[in-house]
């Protein structure tokens, strides 16, 4: 697995890394609260989990996104926080999910024509919509196995984060 891992952040670099909504919720949290990692939405990862997460994004040029992703993320990380926490966490969010800015999320190019109806009835909207988005431009990295395979299925490059962290020994 690591001879893959590596063979990806070589060929995707420059495009970049499209982390699916629980993996991007938990670089979030690891990057801005990672005292919330093993709680409410988070249960099943680790501090451990967050720093490999968090290294091997570090090897792509920009993080990829869709607005799927980013209203799941946001509605996951407001049931996780209240009160000043999720202001504070919110306001950190907010150049990330709404700039222009080098360091915000970047969004790939998808039209909804794009998501494959198959797929909307079996995986919902935010994962159909990845799968298309995914077929264009970069690599995904996901822990939805369903979402996983179906990328595969259609010939687009993909990392389950459940095989990498079990291939490091964290599972």
């Amino acid at each position: 697995m690591a001879t893959q891992l590596t063979a990806y952040a070589n060929r995707y670099k420059k495009v970049g890394i499209l982390l699916d909504t629980n993996v991007l919720l938990l670089l979030l949290f690891a990057n801005f609260q990672p005292g919330m990692i093993g709680g409410k939405r988070l249960e099943k990862y680790t501090l451990q989990d967050a720093a490999l997460l968090a290294a091997y994004v570090r090897c792509f040029s920009r993080i990829l996104t869709t607005q799927h992703i980013l209203a799941e993320t946001s509605n996951l990380a407001a049931q996780v926080l209240g009160g000043k926490a999720k202001a504070a966490f919110f306001t950190r969010l907010f150049p990330l999910f709404c700039s222009d800015m080098a360091e915000a999320l970047h969004p790939c190019k998808m039209q909804s024509s794009d998501i494959d109806q198959a797929l909307f009835v079996r995986l919902g909207l935010t994962d159909a919509s990845v799968v298309a988005a995914i077929g264009t431009e970069g690599l995904l990295l996901t822990d939805d196995l369903d979402l996983h395979l179906a990328a595969i299925g259609k010939g687009s490059p993909s990392i389950n984060f459940t095989h990498m962290r079990e291939a490091t020994g964290l599972l």
